[in-house]
């Protein structure tokens, strides 16, 4: 398992994944509004410093930054969370470099240890890309809390998040790398009966926009990777994480089978 996941996070490739992901989401909070922030002191329109100092707090509250950065990485998840690693068992199973890995450790072991480092690779690089945003964005945003800088930043449980901001978007981090390691899960058991590389790429992030347009609203994954906003639900939430969990690992299963019966 050490190996695998080695092999998955030690590579230069990641390196430039999440400098990718990093930049995408700073300029996604750029130009969300933090632009508007950052630029506040030299605005011609702003004729009074109490002005330039409220779009500063306002429009450059830390929360408001995080919030604004993530719309593309939603969007582009399904793709980013599948390329550091996924291929690697169809090369595997091309090159019969498996077979020799199965008659070390017997096919359960292997088959459940790679699906562990695929999940647990692809989570890694896209939380850690959102860490380095929080932390870099956190050192140059407003951290002033008063109820004018923080109201409509959320809707789901805004109560809670006026009274406590940053156990608040903790939970939203915590649910983002849940989520990602689920749907990964999902995406390994799916892609398992395919050949083509390409595909194994963007099959997940299309059966995702998928699920986008036929599930109930609080179900779908572009609300569920949101919870901040008043269409999330904690139910729809737990319920489209445990179907990613229960379809990739039945796919996976019967995706086995297959493969065993077959050799190919």
């Amino acid at each position: 398992m050490k190996n695998e996941l080695k092999r998955a996070l030690l590579k230069k490739s990641n390196i430039i994944l999440v400098l990718a992901v990093f930049s995408l989401m700073m300029i996604n909070a750029y130009y969300d509004g933090w632009k508007t922030a950052l630029t506040a002191d030299s605005a011609q329109d702003l004729l009074n410093m109490e002005d330039v100092i409220f779009y500063k707090k306002y429009f450059g509250n830390r929360y408001r930054v995080w919030k604004g950065s993530y719309y593309m990485a939603q969007a582009l998840a399904p793709l980013i969370l599948v390329a550091p690693y996924l291929n690697t068992c169809l090369s595997e199973k091309a090159n019969r470099f498996r077979f020799f890995c199965v008659s070390r450790k017997g096919n359960l072991k292997y088959i459940c240890q790679k699906a562990l480092a695929i999940a647990l690779s692809g989570t890694i690089i896209l939380a850690f890309s959102e860490m380095l945003l929080a932390v870099v964005t956190g050192l140059f945003t407003q951290q002033d809390t008063s109820i004018e800088f923080m109201e409509g930043i959320v809707s789901f449980r805004e109560d809670f998040f006026i009274e406590h901001p940053m156990p608040y978007f903790v939970f939203i981090y915590i649910s983002h790398v849940l989520y990602y390691f689920c749907f990964l899960i999902f995406a390994t058991g799916i892609t398992s009966f395919l050949k083509n590389k390409i595909a194994v790429i963007v099959v997940p992030f299309l059966i995702a926009g998928v699920l986008d347009t036929i599930l109930p609203t609080s179900l779908q994954p572009n609300v569920v990777m949101q919870p901040y906003y008043r269409s999330f639900s904690i139910g729809g939430y737990g319920a489209l994480v445990s179907f990613y969990v229960v379809v990739g690992l039945i796919s996976l299963m019967v995706s086995e089978r297959f493969y065993l019966k077959r050799g190919n």
